[in-house]
């Protein structure tokens, strides 16, 4: 599958009408949230009526300069990932909206708790852990422990959270402080889903791992960046084949 990803219009739709010729060759859109600017409510549904004219199938969240209640908007078009799991083509998506507390000024600042909540389904449908036999001895319970942290792992789950993951590229600001969520980068690696998209972070559009979880921060689509993401299933497993940065001139 061929993936637009996106994030961070702040009420630009310029450069969503610039980007026709991706939109035509995508399977799906990734909005990473952000639809409009602090203190501008409405011009977040232009974006989004956009968004949703041009993508053949959108999966989003809000951002931290979205208003909650935006998000039942998203609900209303059956386009949101927030707090919930959606499943297509042998794929799985999950999301969570806002952004971690900062200035308080922005409307959808939440506590790292409140953010992972929304992943609570992720963890709910995961295979539940299994004790180890202590009567097998060290090596019988160093062997389950194994198996067990492999079953957690969703090799066909896409998750998408405006705010970052810890310690990574896609969380590191201009001085070269990491403001990402350590608790989302916790999440990460223990069921270290096939890609992980964020935006929030201007400054940081990258692409980077956790482990076996491709992480991409698309850029702002306010500045003309986007990514493109291909996704393959090869031998029973799905596999990120492509991660590509990309900026309109």
């Amino acid at each position: 599958m061929h993936f637009l990803v996106l994030s961070d219009a702040h009420a630009n739709t310029e450069y969503l009408g610039k980007l026709d010729d991706e939109f035509k060759k995508a399977d799906a859109v990734i909005f990473a949230g952000d639809f409009t600017n602090q203190n501008e409510a409405e011009k977040a549904m232009p974006v989004l009526e956009l968004l949703e004219k041009k993508s053949p199938a959108l999966y989003a969240v809000l951002g931290n300069c979205d208003e909650p209640a935006f998000l039942e908007e998203l609900e209303k078009r059956d386009i949101s990932v927030q707090g919930t799991m959606v499943f297509r083509d042998g794929l799985a998506f999950a999301g969570s909206g806002g952004a971690s507390i900062f200035t308080r000024t922005t409307p959808n600042e939440r506590t790292e708790e409140e953010l992972q909540s929304d992943f609570d389904m992720v963890a709910e449908h995961s295979a539940e852990y299994e004790e180890p036999d202590v009567d097998g001895g060290a090596e019988a319970e160093s062997k389950a422990a194994a198996q067990s942290d492999a079953s957690l792992e969703w090799n066909n789950l896409i998750v998408i959270s405006h705010n970052p993951p810890k310690d990574t590229k896609v969380d590191m600001i201009t001085s070269g402080l990491h403001v990402g969520s350590a608790l989302y980068r916790e999440f990460l690696e223990t069921y270290q889903p096939l890609l992980a998209v964020s935006g929030h972070v201007h400054e940081a559009t990258a692409v980077d791992t956790i482990g076996k979880t491709t992480v991409i921060n698309p850029g702002p689509l306010m500045e003309g960046c986007y990514a493109v993401v291909d996704i393959q299933k090869k031998d029973g497993a799905w596999a990120v084949t492509t991660a590509s940065l990309k900026k309109l001139n």
